[in-house]
């Protein structure tokens, strides 16, 4: 008889444990997408770099905890962080649909300009209303956010892939005939490929919009996203940040 109250008892503590939030962990998991410099990537070293990288570090540090971050294909990151797979993931818009299983505390990880990009042998040009670019075969991130402007729009010829190396090749190939993205990134794949001669960014911008990093709802991370914000604003009034901004060649992102 008591072998089965012990067995009762053990399946009720088992419950109730599953059944309360996860706290942070002593080290967090941080999920991010392809490589996307200079806010995060692999140099040739295989190491991980980024100001964002950087800064994520430090401010973990100030917190007392240490992040591992974890690179995979970027709908592979939404769906672990929505499942608690991972405990966060970074460089992301705020959005309705994020909002149902990140937390999202105030403070801004930087700002990130989308840009639409074409080859410089075409006469394709933008006015700034970005409706006028529905005609034309776009290529895009699949489940990224590009600002609400942008998301508010349907276009009918979206070529959806998963890297912006993907795009680069898809606008080259000719099988898109316009891409968008992140303005700084791209030229600096551009640059790094060679083919800063071939394609051109179009002016106006589309959007400039803060990018956060999203603390998992599945995993109890509210308390802990409030404290990293916090952290985060308090990191960015030190010279120590300023450091890392000048390492990057950036002044305000």
């Amino acid at each position: 008889m008591k072998k089965y109250v012990k067995q009762i008892l053990l399946c009720s503590l088992l419950l109730i444990a599953l059944a309360c939030p996860v706290q942070a962990a002593e080290k967090l998991i941080i999920v991010r997408g392809q490589d996307f410099p200079p806010y995060h990537y692999l140099d040739e070293k295989g190491v991980e770099k980024g100001f964002e990288i950087e800064i994520i570090i430090e401010v973990a540090r100030l917190l007392g905890t240490t992040v591992s971050f974890k690179q995979y294909p970027w709908s592979r990151c939404i769906n672990m962080v929505e499942k608690g797979y991972a405990d966060a993931m970074m460089n992301l818009f705020k959005t309705k649909n994020r909002e149902t299983f990140l937390h999202f505390d105030d403070s801004i990880l930087c700002y990130e300009t989308n840009t639409f990009f074409t080859l410089k042998t075409t006469n394709l040009s933008y006015s700034g209303d970005i409706k006028t670019m529905t005609a034309y075969k776009i290529g895009t991130i699949r489940n990224y956010s590009y600002g609400k402007r942008f998301d508010a729009v349907h276009f009918p010829l979206n070529y959806q892939m998963e890297t912006e190396q993907e795009l680069i090749k898809s606008l080259i190939n000719k099988r898109c005939e316009v891409i968008i993205g992140n303005n700084l990134t791209l030229q600096i794949l551009l640059n790094q490929t060679g083919l800063q001669d071939k394609i051109k960014a179009l002016k106006p911008d589309v959007s400039k919009d803060p990018l956060y990093i999203g603390f998992s709802k599945v995993r109890g991370h509210k308390a802990f996203s409030k404290a990293f914000s916090e952290k985060l604003n308090q990191f960015k009034t030190s010279e120590k940040y300023q450091k890392i901004l000048r390492a990057y060649a950036l002044e305000n992102p």
